[in-house]
C-alpha cells in the first residue's frame, strides 16, 4: 500500500523565528526587506530560509552564539514569521525519510562512489552537515528533473513531482539536560523555507515580562 502526496501537504500555518541583527530585523519588520536564503554547503536542511519552529528563545540564543563565533558586535534581534508549509519534505514522516534515502542513492551514483561524497562533521564539528545538505538538495533536484520537457517526453503519462515549499526536521543536540536524561539541552525543530511565498508575513515577537 502506498499513500499519496496529499499527506505531504501540512494544512496549518506554523510560527517560526529567525535571529539576526537589529538593523536587518527592523528593515524586515518595516516591510522594506526580506530574509535571505542560506546557501552554505553545510546547511542542515539544504538551501533555504531558516526558522526555529515555535522557539523565539532558541532563535535568540543561536544568533548570539553565531555572532560570537563570527566576531560580530551588533545587537541581536528576533523576527517572527507566519509560515504556510505547503508541500513539505517532512523528515519526521516515513515518506519524507524515504525520499531522503532515494536522494542519497542518486547522489552516490552522480558522484561515483562513497569516497567522493561530502562528509558530515564529527565531535565539535557536528554543526557541519555537508553530506545531509547535499542529499537534501539532491531530493529537490530529482523533483525538478521530473518537471523538465525532456523527462516528460521520456516518461509520457507520468505525473511530474511538485517542488517542495518547505523542509522540516527535528534535531537532538547539546548533551543530556540532566544526568541520565534521554532529552538534550538544545532539542529543536527547524523549518527551511524554499518557496518565499510560503512566508505569509513577519511580526515582532512579544517579549515576556
Amino acid at each position: 500500500m502506498i499513500y499519496g502526496s496529499r499527506y505531504e501537504l501540512l494544512p496549518s500555518f506554523l510560527i517560526g523565528f529567525h535571529g539576526t541583527d537589529v538593523k536587518t530585523a527592523e528593515k524586515i519588520l518595516s516591510g522594506k526587506g526580506h530574509l535571505s536564503s542560506s546557501e552554505n554547503d553545510y546547511d542542515w536542511l539544504g538551501h533555504g530560509i531558516y526558522f526555529w519552529e515555535y522557539s523565539p528563545l532558541r532563535a535568540y540564543q543561536f544568533v548570539q552564539e553565531k555572532f560570537k563565533w563570527q566576531g560580530r558586535n551588533e545587537k541581536v534581534a528576533v523576527v517572527g514569521a507566519i509560515i504556510d508549509p505547503g508541500l513539505c519534505l517532512n523528515l519526521l514522516d516515513a515518506k519524507g525519510l524515504g525520499y531522503l534515502e532515494a536522494g542519497y542513492d542518486a547522489l552516490l551514483t552522480e558522484r561515483g562512489g562513497e569516497e567522493f561524497l561530502p562528509k558530515n562533521g564529527d565531535g565539535k564539528e557536528l554543526w557541519d552537515r555537508k553530506l545531509d545538505c547535499a542529499v537534501i538538495n539532491m531530493v529537490h533536484e530529482l523533483r525538478a528533473l521530473t518537471q523538465s520537457d525532456d523527462w516528460q517526453d521520456e516518461n509520457p503519462g507520468t505525473t511530474p513531482l511538485q517542488s517542495y515549499d518547505t523542509v522540516r526536521g527535528a534535531f537532538w543536540e547539546g548533551g543530556p539536560i540532566y544526568p541520565g536524561a534521554r532529552i538534550e539541552k538544545k532539542n529543536h525543530v527547524q523549518i527551511c523555507v524554499r518557496n518565499p511565498e510560503s512566508i505569509i508575513g513577519y511580526f515582532r515577537p512579544i517579549q515576556d515580562s
